[in-house]
């Protein structure tokens, strides 16, 4: 298979649109990613894959801590931010007062659909990416907020309305 074919067949997956940030201010940075998920339970891991080349990647090896923010539907603009579209690089891109801080100094964006506070315990590096275990050491979530959603070049979100239920 071609890199191209691949990248058109993944562009079909939809994704959760997450940030992950590490840092203290002012050296905060952070990147959007749609490659996360949970890893296991005991104890709680979950992995994100982040490109080797990014400049969050060498920030979350050095910091050895990082957050993952999943983004509701009306974070579209942070999303595009945090991508780079936006051509804002560093702590400039926490400058809209959106963010806390985990006891570990990651920041936490306030109104994300979750936010996982996690503690860099392996890396696996393959390909371009490296994969990034995080033991969770802390998380919050806001009920109800609808998850950003990104497939195909598009964003969109979950709707719970018309679907049949399952028993």
């Amino acid at each position: 298979m071609t890199p191209a074919a691949f990248r058109q067949l993944m562009r079909m997956h939809p994704a959760a649109v997450n940030i992950i940030a590490t840092g203290h201010a002012p050296q905060r940075t952070g990147m959007t990613v749609s490659a996360f998920m949970s890893l296991g339970v005991e104890p709680p891991t979950v992995v994100c894959a982040i490109n080797r080349q990014a400049f969050t990647y060498a920030h979350m090896r050095e910091n050895q801590v990082f957050s993952v923010n999943t983004l509701a539907v009306e974070h579209v603009e942070l999303a595009k931010l945090f991508s780079g579209q936006a051509q804002v690089f560093g702590d400039d891109r926490f400058e809209d007062g959106q963010w806390d801080m985990f006891e570990s100094g990651s920041p936490c964006l306030r109104d994300a659909v979750m936010s996982l506070e996690c503690r860099l315990v392996r890396q696996v590096q393959e390909s371009t990416h490296c994969l990034m275990i995080g033991e969770v050491i802390s998380g919050r979530s806001k009920d109800l907020a609808a998850p950003l959603l990104y497939r195909d070049g598009l964003w969109m979100t979950t709707t719970y309305e018309g679907f049949p239920e399952i028993a």
